[in-house]
C-alpha cells in the first residue's frame, strides 16, 4: 500500500470518522464524509486497518459545509469534529452510530434506533468546559488525536456567560494543568478549578462574582473564592453541582434526557424507581414528582453530597452511597422501575440481576457511550431484560458526541 491513495467512503464511525476499504484494510478519515471519494495519506497502520489524513476531496458529499470556526481542523483545536457537515446530517449519523454498535457489538440484527432528538441550540450552548494549558501563556483545546493542546481565543460552541467567563480566566502560568469552567443560567453563579501539578494554590484576586476552587488529585475540593458549588433549574428543579463530577454542560438536553427516560419508564403515581450511579441527582430530583418513591445509588461521595442536598426537600427519596453492586445486594424492598447510567466502563458486577431480582419491569440504560451499552446487553441479557428500543440525544453539536437512552423490559 502506497502512502497516497485514493478512497471511495461509505460509512462513519463511533468517533466521527468516515471510513472506506483498500487492500483489506479498513480506512479511517478524519474530516470527511460518507459518499465522498478522497485522496489521503496512511499515517498509522495495523493488520485489520488503517488511519488516514484527509489530504483532497476529489467528489463532494452535498452534506459538507464550510466550517464556521476557523480553528477547526487538522493539527489544530480538536473541541469539534464535525463543523463541516450540516447539522441535520449530525443529527442522522449519530443515529446510525449508535445503530451499528448495537449491532457489532451488542450483537442485535435489527435493533430500533429512533431518530436523534435535538436539544436546544447548535452553537453556544456549553455552559461547563474544560481548558488546558497551552505552554503559551493561554488555555486551549487539545488537538485531534493528541494530547497536545491548541491555544484559543475564543470558541463558538460557549454559552456568551462562558465565554465571558474564559475571556477573565484565559491566562495560564508554570504548574497549571487545566481549568474547569461552568456558569449557571439560572442563577448567573460562576464557578472556576483549578488543577496543578502539584495541588498547588496560587494567588487568586478578583474583581467581580465569581467562585474559585483548587481540585486536588485525590479529589478534594479545595475552596479558595466563594463557594464549591453553584445551583442550576431544570425544568423547575433546583440543583446543586460541583466540579470533578459529571454534570450537565448542556441544559436544554438535560431536561430533554429527563423528558426522554420518563417516556420510556412510563413512570407514574404508585411507582417505585430506582436510580442506580445517579451521580448528582439529575434524574432522582428530575423524576420525583412523577413517582411515589425514588431509591438514589451513588459511590462518589461529592455527587452524593450534592444529590441529597438538592432533594432535602423532598420525603419521597431514599439515598445510599456506596458502589452499587454492593449495595444492590443488601436491598431487599420491591421496586417497580430503574434507570443506570454507568461509568464508562459499565455496569458493575450482577447490577442487572439484582434489579430484577427486585422486581424492575422497565430499565432505562443512559449510555454517554454507546460503546458502554453495547458490550452490556449480554449483562441485561442474562438478567432476562430485553431490548425494545433506543434514541440518541444530541447533546453536543458539531461533535460526535452523543448521549443514548435505551428501553430494556422483562
Amino acid at each position: 500500500m502506497t502512502d497516497i491513495i485514493e478512497l471511495k467512503l461509505t460509512g462513519i464511525a463511533h468517533g466521527g470518522e468516515a471510513f472506506g476499504k483498500a487492500e483489506g484494510r479498513i480506512i479511517f478519515v478524519s474530516y470527511a464524509l460518507p459518499g465522498e471519494r478522497v485522496r489521503v495519506q496512511i499515517v498509522e497502520r495495523h493488520q485489520r486497518w488503517a488511519r488516514a489524513r484527509l489530504v483532497e476531496v476529489l467528489e463532494s458529499s452535498p452534506y459538507r459545509i464550510e466550517p464556521a470556526c476557523p480553528l477547526f481542523g487538522p493539527d489544530r483545536c480538536g473541541g469539534c469534529q464535525w463543523q463541516h457537515i450540516v447539522v441535520d446530517m449530525q443529527r442522522d449519523y449519530k443515529a446510525r452510530i449508535l445503530r451499528d454498535q448495537l449491532r457489532r457489538l451488542g450483537g442485535l440484527k435489527k435493533p430500533l434506533v429512533r431518530p436523534t432528538r435535538q436539544a436546544g441550540e447548535t452553537w453556544g450552548y456549553r455552559t461547563q468546559m474544560v481548558f488546558f494549558n497551552s505552554g503559551q501563556g493561554m488555555l486551549g483545546l487539545r488537538k485531534p488525536n493528541s494530547r497536545d493542546v491548541f491555544p484559543i481565543e475564543s470558541c463558538p460552541l460557549l454559552h456568551p456567560q462562558l465565554e465571558a467567563l474564559f475571556q477573565d480566566f484565559n491566562a495560564a502560568w508554570h504548574g497549571l494543568r487545566s481549568v474547569d469552567m461552568s456558569i449557571s443560567l439560572s442563577t448567573g453563579e460562576k464557578l472556576v478549578s483549578l488543577r496543578t501539578l502539584r495541588d498547588e494554590a496560587p494567588v487568586i484576586e478578583v474583581d467581580f462574582p465569581v467562585s474559585v476552587v483548587l481540585e486536588h488529585r485525590d479529589g478534594y475540593i479545595e475552596p479558595l473564592v466563594g463557594s464549591p458549588w453553584y445551583f442550576e433549574t431544570i425544568q423547575g428543579h433546583t440543583y446543586r453541582f460541583s466540579p470533578g463530577t459529571r454534570r450537565p454542560f448542556n441544559i436544554p438536553a438535560a431536561a430533554t434526557l429527563i423528558e426522554a427516560v420518563a417516556e420510556y419508564l412510563q413512570a407514574g403515581p404508585g411507582h417505585v424507581l430506582m436510580d442506580v450511579y445517579c451521580n448528582q441527582g439529575l434524574f432522582t430530583l428530575g423524576l420525583s414528582e412523577r413517582v411515589s418513591l425514588v431509591i438514589g445509588i451513588e459511590e462518589h461521595a461529592m455527587a452524593m453530597e450534592n444529590c441529597a442536598f438538592s432533594c432535602g426537600h423532598l420525603d419521597n427519596v431514599v439515598l445510599h452511597e456506596g458502589p452499587p453492586a454492593k449495595v444492590l445486594r443488601r436491598l431487599k424492598d420491591p421496586i417497580d422501575l430503574a434507570v443506570v447510567t454507568p461509568p464508562d466502563d459499565g455496569l458493575g458486577h450482577r447490577v442487572a440481576q439484582n434489579l430484577a431480582r427486585l422486581g424492575a419491569r422497565r430499565l432505562v440504560y443512559v449510555a454517554h457511550n454507546p460503546a458502554t451499552l453495547a458490550r452490556d446487553l449480554n449483562k441485561l441479557r442474562a438478567a432476562n431484560y430485553r431490548f425494545v428500543e433506543a434514541v440518541a440525544v444530541d447533546i453536543a453539536p458539531q461533535t460526535y458526541y452523543f448521549t443514548t437512552v435505551a428501553l430494556f423490559t422483562r
